[in-house]
């Protein structure tokens, strides 16, 4: 003990030897002189029946182990994180593919489709479609060749009298009387979804060869009433609930001073995002005083009369969706749209019953939907007769 002892002073006092010139040798001197007071508590351990060799042995392999396992168990965590983070990015990488791939397998298809079409239809669909948007565009030209004012003034008395006549209240005010972001939110979609709509509808058209008879009268239907619409707007200019609330004249000469901005209810959407987008988007329209008939209620509508996709109801249901959100926003009365739906049973009137170049498609189409129906009403019968 003694002699230990004199060792253990020796270290603290002096440090490592110099002659421990080994590395594994320098490696225990360092450990040893970093660990003085553990030496130095099991030197001082002289009790009875107690090694302290051995007791030094096993809190050193228990140290050991303990530092060993924790290091172990931090590898293991790190491992499995790296595996899920390998793994999550090799799905996702996959499911990218796929995706793509099937994006571009339906493109190809639609493209495909497109070309098997005759050119010579499908161009003389679009004609009223092309008239539609040439007076669209040369609006203000139009307007200066027929020698109107180029300061649109539109008619302010006709719709207001008409809605309280067939309603006897203004629906536009009680649907607009409570204003909330979310309902802001659920009127904007139907609205950003109106610029898409007939594209999307002649995709969903195209894609399937059943229904790809009814592309050229679904062009024509819809050039028609857009067609109608804008000559209407053109020659008898209408205002709309937004400007009739916020229009401010001269006392004197009767000139508008100012109104509000044709966004109308959507203005509370550009000021909770920061920026202008819807004003940006009807800023540019040249036909500012377009208000009856509605073609945003008009569009839903085409699509519900020629083969509407997921069904008649979720068709309707869109008319009725797109119907609440103009009337809530102040951009039409409701014989705006009941203006809008109008037009296009007229337009479809003309085309099914009285004349249309696609006109046998149609009648076609229809019957071949009545005999499929029929037939599995039959079924149906067939199956509960048996049943009973």
């Amino acid at each position: 003990n003694g002699v230990r002892g004199h060792r253990v002073l020796a270290l603290l006092r002096f440090g490592p030897t110099a002659r421990s010139k080994h590395p594994a040798t320098k490696e225990k001197d360092r450990k040893g002189a970093a660990e003085p007071t553990a030496l130095l508590r099991m030197t001082n351990r002289g009790e009875k029946g107690f090694s302290r060799n051995k007791d030094f042995d096993l809190w050193q392999s228990d140290a050991d182990s303990n530092a060993m396992g924790r290091e172990s168990k931090k590898d293991r965590v790190a491992e499995s994180f790296h595996h899920y983070a390998r793994t999550f990015l090799a799905a996702s990488e996959a499911y990218l593919e796929i995706k793509r791939t099937e994006f571009h397998n339906v493109i190809r298809a639609l493209a495909l489709a497109l070309s098997r079409l005759p050119v010579a239809k499908f161009l003389l669909a679009g004609v009223p479609f092309i008239a539609y948007l040439l007076v669209f565009k040369s609006y203000k030209l139009l307007r200066h060749i027929l020698g109107m004012s180029p300061d649109v003034r539109p008619n302010t008395v006709f719709l207001p009298w008409l809605e309280e006549t067939i309603f006897h209240c203004y629906p536009h005010r009680l649907a607009s009387y409570y204003s909330h972001t979310i309902l802001d939110f659920l009127a904007a979609i139907p609205y950003l979804i109106h610029f898409v709509l007939p594209f999307l509808f002649l995709f969903y058209l195209a894609k399937n060869r059943y229904r790809q008879r009814f592309i050229y009268s679904y062009i024509w239907c819809a050039g028609w009433v857009n067609l109608v619409a804008v000559l209407t707007q053109l020659l008898f200019p209408t205002a709309p609930p937004w400007f009739m609330d916020s229009a401010v004249y001269d006392g004197v000469n009767g000139h508008l001073i100012g109104s509000l901005p044709n966004e109308a209810g959507f203005q509370r959407l550009d000021a909770l995002i920061g920026f202008r987008f819807f004003h940006s988007i009807y800023a540019q329209s040249p036909v500012k005083f377009g208000a009856f008939p509605s073609l945003h209620v008009a569009w839903p509508t085409v699509v519900l009369v020629n083969h509407p996709w997921f069904g008649v109801k979720f068709a309707a249901a869109h008319v009725a969706w797109i119907t609440w959100a103009a009337l809530y926003s102040n951009h039409h009365y409701a014989v705006d749209a009941l203006g809008g739906m109008l037009l296009v049973l007229l337009v479809h009137f003309m085309i099914t019953r009285v004349w249309s170049p696609f006109k046998h498609a149609v009648v076609e189409g229809k019957v071949s939907e009545w005999r499929k129906h029929l037939h599995q009403h039959h079924r149906r019968r067939y199956h509960q007769d048996a049943i009973v």
